[in-house]
């Protein structure tokens, strides 16, 4: 046999394995750490695109835009559960429901099962007017991951503006999940 027509041998292929193997298991936990950093910045986003977005469409059309926590997409739970997806409709009437498909604008899944998020005590939705603003109370919603760790919240003000709150050093959860 020539050197032309050599091929890796039975030891080279295992030698081969072995430090892929070893290179695999001390990557995964840095990417598992990855992939949940990422999840939760996610969802951060999504949730604060989603209030900003009702705002601008409660002032562009003139007419009430309601966001709240929702697990079936087509109606709103009453309680300060998000993690369960949560949907923007229209809201002419200053209703605790959409008044039918026409009027959502977005419904958003549920979120990774890994995160829980929970409103303001007693403020289980949002109402933007057509001047932008949420009249009322100051909405919090908290994000806290399943190992117990505060990771951080969103905060409407009065004006309708939503601001987000990352926390690194790592805090309790307000609540339990």
């Amino acid at each position: 046999m020539n050197g032309k027509d050599a091929g890796f041998t039975l030891i080279e292929l295992l030698v081969t394995l072995a430090v892929l193997a070893i290179a695999l298991c001390l990557g995964a936990p840095a990417l598992s750490s990855l992939v949940r950093h990422a999840r939760e910045s996610n969802t951060y986003h999504l949730l604060t695109t989603s209030l900003a977005a009702a705002r601008l469409a409660a002032v562009k059309n003139g007419t009430p835009v309601t966001v709240c926590p929702s697990s079936d997409g087509i109606t709103c739970r009453n309680d300060e559960i998000w993690e369960t997806g949560w949907l923007l409709y229209i809201d002419p009437g200053r209703t605790d429901q959409p008044a039918d498909a026409k009027a959502i604008l977005q419904s958003i899944d549920r979120r990774s099962g890994h995160l829980a998020l929970r409103s303001t005590p007693g403020r289980t939705r949002i109402r933007f007017s057509p001047d932008g603003w949420s009249y009322g109370s100051n909405l919090s919603i908290r994000l806290c991951a399943s190992d117990g760790r505060f990771l951080g919240q969103i905060v409407v003000n009065n004006a309708g503006r939503p601001r987000t709150e990352h926390y690194t050093v790592p805090r309790p959860c307000p609540f339990r999940s």
